[in-house]
């Protein structure tokens, strides 16, 4: 059984690299990759979450993709938890609904190739809106059927941090949810923890199972302070192929895929200038 995992497209109404770049993906991936199911694991969109323009440019370009698909929320698709860098990126309940109206639901589960794959909304933990407890209920009713069942895990942000952060963005799930989380899991035999949001491909262990980071398909970062670590700092899609009680971890590079980074997209920079946000 075969995964892709996409990550961090960030795509817009307004066109460029991103949305360029996506178009060589979706073909990369139904004509070499042929996987089973693709996950993404957020930042769908550009940068702005109240984007209905966005959102439908994105739908659009997702169909590209002939696999079935699992869609998940980032930052730039519902908010931030708690006390968002920027006011107008904070988690709320409209956000939330506005992206599953488009993409389906935030949190999820599929059973093929005898695995569980989870999807979580990492934006709504520690945010006590209703979509977190709904999460934590329908978590609960899972671990309730585990039966120590392998599993893979796939959510926006990592369960751990990779570095401090400078600026005060989040770079992980917040710490008061994550003993919680395990403890849910504890049930399923994780074998891979999976994220994106950092930009780049990297590989860790905790515990028994493996830590995944999916880099972008869209911008590279290699000056953020913030995201600043270890890792592949290379656009590409990450792929997972799932054997009896092993999953093997693929960075697989798209030769057609055009690097660039944020500060140089004029569709990135215009984007947040509508926001309201200074890119400096």
């Amino acid at each position: 059984m075969r995964i892709v995992q996409i990550s961090d497209t960030h795509l817009s109404h307004r066109g460029g690299i991103g949305n360029r770049n996506f178009e060589e993906l979706a073909a990369f991936i139904n004509d070499q990759l042929r996987p089973d199911l693709v996950v993404h694991t957020g930042d769908v969109s550009i940068l702005d979450p109240d984007s209905d323009a966005d959102r439908a440019a994105a739908r659009e370009l997702l169909e590209l993709i002939s696999a079935p698909l699992r869609v998940l929320p980032g930052n730039h698709d519902v908010g931030e938890p708690g006390d968002a860098p920027w006011g107008q990126f904070a988690t709320t309940s409209a956000r939330v609904t506005a992206f599953t109206r488009v993409f389906g639901p935030d949190h999820w589960v599929e059973v093929l190739g005898g695995y569980t794959v989870i999807g979580l909304n990492s934006e709504v933990f520690a945010t006590g809106l209703p979509e977190e407890q709904v999460q934590w209920d329908w978590l609960a009713t899972l671990a309730g059927q585990a039966d120590g069942q392998p599993a893979l895990v796939f959510c926006h942000k990592a369960l751990w941090p990779p570095a401090a952060g400078r600026s005060g963005v989040a770079l992980s799930i917040p710490g008061s949810v994550l003993e919680r989380l395990l403890h849910v899991l504890g049930p399923f035999d994780v074998k891979v923890y999976s994220s994106g949001h950092l930009h780049r491909f990297e590989v860790g262990r905790h515990d028994d199972a493996l830590t995944v980071c999916a880099p972008s398909t869209a911008f590279v970062t290699r000056t953020c302070d913030d995201l600043a670590g270890p890792g592949l700092r290379q656009l590409g899609v990450v792929e997972y192929r799932c054997g009896p009680g092993d999953v093997q971890v693929f960075f697989r590079s798209v030769p057609t895929l055009t690097e660039g980074s944020p500060l140089a997209s004029e569709q990135f920079l215009a984007t947040a200038a509508d926001i309201g946000v200074s890119i400096t």
